[in-house]
């Protein structure tokens, strides 16, 4: 895959900061690794005579049709047991889920997804879209209701949920399937927000606060901070790679103006520190969960609208995350206390 981005700038020229900044990293995150990682091989598995119609939900420019999206009824025996294919979507007739059906499944050794939606032509009493109490497992089907069978529909819950069953496979389903992206987006995202609040609750950082180091200044002085820095320079590269660009250095800089231009990151850290009564590394674990939350959701939003996002935007999302960075720190730090 060629670049669309013009190289970094030299270290004796303008923009040198970044360029020594990105220098930091280049032994911490495997650019190979990461274009590996959309290449990969997967397959969901489609069946149910719904199958051709969520498949155009799915893939509407058809171009994922027998490779990543496969009808199981014209797969091959192997193809089930192959390690690429990661799940099974049974979408039957609307309004119907039979019983027989769920029953077959049961011997299934991938997850299956069972998509019941209201009958054609209903109208009167349809339902909104709901959740699955329980994920799907193999031989444990499990059924999603969806007002719907649209796009704006299955991304709310069972998307995501298909995203967690194509673990390590996630970036590839993204780059074939563009439907697929924002769920994509948001594990990277939270993922990495938890690894990050895990490093800064372990330390006692004091004078830093864990969000990206470029935008609040010198990262020398703080290995934890490096650390942090390190997994959202990583996490930024994987969401750009999901979205189906070349993982390059050089996105960093593309993604600077987005991330860490006039969004006042100092200004919300020290607002940050007043929403989270508590002292010490809870404070900053918080910090590090929710700034690593906003900079990859500012970075998914730039990848699938190609604008930034307003300043008072960041700082609502911003306010949000701390506030379910609270549940999240005080547990994390509890648990690290008992220990």
């Amino acid at each position: 895959m060629s670049s669309d981005l013009p190289a970094l700038p030299r270290a004796d020229g303008p923009g040198a900061q970044l360029s020594q900044w990105v220098a930091h990293f280049r032994e911490r995150v495997n650019l190979s690794v990461l274009d590996a990682q959309a290449i990969r091989p997967v397959r969901l598995l489609l069946v149910g005579e719904g199958a051709a119609e969520l498949a155009d939900v799915l893939d509407p420019e058809r171009a994922a049709r027998g490779s990543v999206l496969q009808t199981l009824d014209d797969a091959p025996g192997w193809m089930v047991a192959d390690s690429a294919s990661r799940a099974i979507v049974y979408c039957p007739l609307a309004g119907t889920v039979p019983d027989e059906a769920l029953a077959h499944f049961e011997s299934s050794s991938l997850p299956v997804f069972v998509i019941d939606r209201p009958p054609l032509g209903a109208e009167d009493g349809v339902r909104p879209t709901a959740p699955h109490s329980n994920k799907p497992g193999p031989g444990t089907p499990a059924r999603y209701y969806v007002s719907a069978l649209s796009a704006a529909e299955v991304v709310k819950y069972l998307l995501p949920d298909i995203v967690s069953a194509c673990r390590d496979v996630e970036i590839s389903l993204a780059a074939h399937l563009p439907i697929f992206r924002p769920s994509v987006a948001a594990k990277i995202t939270v993922d990495c927000a938890l690894r990050s609040l895990q490093v800064a609750g372990a330390s006692a950082l004091v004078d830093h606060v864990p969000v990206l180091g470029l935008i609040l200044g010198s990262i020398a002085s703080a290995g934890d901070t490096i650390a942090i820095t390190g997994m959202q320079v990583n996490m930024l590269l994987r969401i750009a790679a999901a979205y189906g660009k070349k993982a390059e250095f050089a996105r960093i800089a593309e993604l600077m103006p987005v991330i860490g231009g006039g969004y006042g990151w100092r200004a919300l850290a020290r607002e940050a520190s007043g929403f989270i009564p508590l002292a010490g590394p809870v404070i900053k674990a918080g910090i590090a969960y929710a700034g690593t939350l906003v900079i990859g959701q500012a970075a998914a939003f730039y990848y699938e609208t190609g604008n930034k996002m307003a300043p008072e935007k960041i700082g609502a999302l911003y306010r949000e995350a701390v506030e379910r960075a609270k549940n999240v720190a005080v547990e994390f730090i509890e648990r690290l206390r008992k220990k």
